[in-house]
């Protein structure tokens, strides 16, 4: 099923981007051993989360539109960067059966996150910024956190996108901040 799927994704997505797929897919079952995570749910995501970032803009904002309108503002809209998640979780669910919300809500929301995301989700989230070909400022320290501890490692990877946003006159979206907010919350109260 996994090299079906990853067959599939690789015809509709750049070579660079599919090496990236394939980096996201690693580090999501190397964090899912040692967090405890579904193996076959993260690989599924993992696959799937880029599915449709190689689309147009305009189409991706059209099936947004048609289909997120009571989530998404028009603010949102705008962020063009976060649309495909959304998309994919449509083209996973219609085109390739996937009915399981955890592994749909961490294709979703792997860009912007979000308060009571699974295990999952939050595992997708982050390798998707941490994963081996990715290279940036903090991104070695940020795989440091995150493997000592997932939640704190988002936390980081959260913060250090603020300051990078800050720097070019963007904002964190709601979402993640919530998430960071319910995190931190966790911290405190110890709980998974």
């Amino acid at each position: 099923m996994f090299e079906k799927l990853r067959c599939e994704v690789q015809k509709r997505v750049t070579p660079k981007r599919y090496t990236h797929i394939l980096g996201v897919e690693e580090k999501a079952v190397e964090l899912g051993k040692k967090y405890q995570a579904d193996e076959n749910k993260l690989r599924i995501a993992a696959i799937l989360h880029d599915v449709a970032k190689s689309m147009q803009v305009d189409e991706l904002e059209k099936i947004c539109r048609e289909n997120f309108s009571a989530e998404l503002t028009e603010e949102d809209l705008k962020i063009t960067e976060i649309l495909h998640g959304f998309v994919g979780s449509i083209i996973a669910r219609k085109e390739f059966g996937i009915d399981d919300t955890e592994i749909l809500d961490a294709i979703k929301y792997h860009t912007i996150g979000k308060k009571g995301l699974s295990i999952v989700g939050r595992i997708i989230y982050i390798a998707d910024g941490i994963e081996k070909n990715r290279d940036y400022p903090g991104v070695e320290y940020l795989r440091e956190m995150t493997n000592k501890d997932l939640n704190q490692g988002i936390i980081c990877e959260i913060d250090h996108k603020e300051e990078y946003l800050k720097s070019v006159g963007g904002k964190l979206h709601k979402n993640t901040l919530e998430m960071k907010n319910w995190l931190e919350q966790l911290k405190v109260g110890g709980t998974r």
